[in-house]
């Protein structure tokens, strides 16, 4: 690949007020808590990447660029999955690599979030994340060897993230009048909390997207510009994107949306002929539920908020527990404690041994009367 020609070189200098603002950042990053969950509007734009380029919510479509050797191209794409969900990915043998543009119905205005789960092959020098203008600027929400940027201004996350790196982003723009705004990202640690990890301010409304001559606005995701060549990753996947047009989520609705719910409590079991009926606390934010048993691995799930269900498919004369776990649009929670023991039998009588007794919380142990669940590690939605 190429170097940056001078001219891209001279319109990118790093000083040591970018250092210093770097610096700042790191002292000035925050944590945000995981008060009582807030009702966040459903997104205008929703793409799962479950096998389909389908907006769930009806708001927008989306196209994979073309063939190489367009510009940009898509030297192969598809769908997969692996730990971390359903995902689309594309190769590109490109200058300008490949991805796909999305074209939304309506405007999604001034103030915006936007939700953006993915991950690149490459984050060395700039790799574009975002374009706006529909590769007419260089401009733009980028990687800087790692580092999370909006071009040109000089905010950078307080830390690189490494090439392969599964990020779940989210980016809030809100309007201060006129084309002027603020753009704050958001991601999700490794220990399961929401972290601010920059700001800035757009004075000259870098962070809109420009229209799609159909009343709507058009994005372009992972492919870079014509001004400056060779800044897109050749490779990459795509998990989710959600969009909310108008609308700027708070740190507090953020957290329902972007963060896995928490594990259930309350889990208790009664058996039947073959069968245990699986009960628990209602979780906030929880879409649904799944209960499993222990042994054997059957289970049963159901849609919030009913906040119970039957396990099928066991052997009478055998004794088990139940996790159970809640789902949202922010990912799976962690298993709750295990319940009460039960032994299903042919008179359907309803039998329980020993329980593990009241969840404790975070950290902590339940009550005394069985044996406790081993440890399970949380693992958020947003990694990275």
């Amino acid at each position: 690949m190429s170097a940056p020609s001078p001219l891209a070189v001279i319109a990118r200098p790093r000083t040591l007020m970018a250092v210093l603002v770097a610096v700042a950042l790191v002292m000035s990053t925050w944590l945000v808590a995981r008060p009582a969950s807030a009702a966040a509007p459903a997104p205008t734009v929703h793409y799962t990447f479950d096998g389909t380029v389908t907006d769930q919510a009806g708001g927008s479509t989306l196209k994979p660029v073309p063939a190489c050797p367009d510009n940009p191209c898509n030297t192969s794409s598809g769908f997969g999955s692996d730990g971390n969900g359903g995902f689309w990915e594309w190769t590109s043998s490109g200058l300008n690599g490949g991805g796909f543009r999305v074209n939304t119905s309506a405007p999604i205005g001034d103030t915006y979030t936007l939700a953006l789960k993915f991950s690149f092959s490459q984050v060395s020098s700039y790799r574009k994340i975002i374009d706006y203008e529909n590769q007419t600027s260089d401009n733009g929400f980028y990687f800087y060897d790692g580092f999370l940027e909006f071009y040109p201004f000089s905010e950078t996350s307080p830390s690189a993230y490494p090439a392969n790196t599964v990020l779940d982003l989210v980016a809030v723009r809100q309007s201060t009048g006129g084309v002027s705004g603020t753009f704050t990202v958001y991601a999700v640690g490794g220990d399961g909390n929401l972290t601010q990890v920059f700001t800035t301010n757009d004075p000259t409304g870098e962070s809109l997207a420009m229209g799609n001559g159909k009343g709507g606005t058009l994005l372009g995701f992972f492919f870079d510009d014509n001004v400056v060549d060779e800044e897109a990753t050749p490779s990459g996947k795509v998990y989710d994107l959600r969009i909310w047009s108008g609308t700027a989520l708070t740190p507090e609705e953020l957290e329902e949306e972007v963060l896995p719910p928490t594990a259930p409590t309350g889990v208790t079991a009664v058996a039947g002929d073959g069968q245990a009926t699986v009960s628990w606390d209602a979780v906030p934010g929880a879409t649904s539920y799944e209960a499993t048993a222990e042994p054997g691995g059957a289970g049963c799930t159901t849609i919030a908020p009913a906040t119970s269900c039957v396990v099928t498919g066991l052997t009478n004369g055998t004794t088990y527990a139940f996790v159970v776990n809640a789902i949202s649009d922010g990912g799976v929670s962690a298993p709750s404690v295990l319940s009460n023991e039960v032994t299903p039998s042919g008179s359907a009588t309803p039998t329980t041994t020993g329980g593990t007794g009241g969840a404790g919380g975070t950290g902590g142990s339940g009550g005394a009367g069985g044996t406790a669940a081993n440890p399970v590690a949380v693992t958020p939605r947003f990694t990275g």
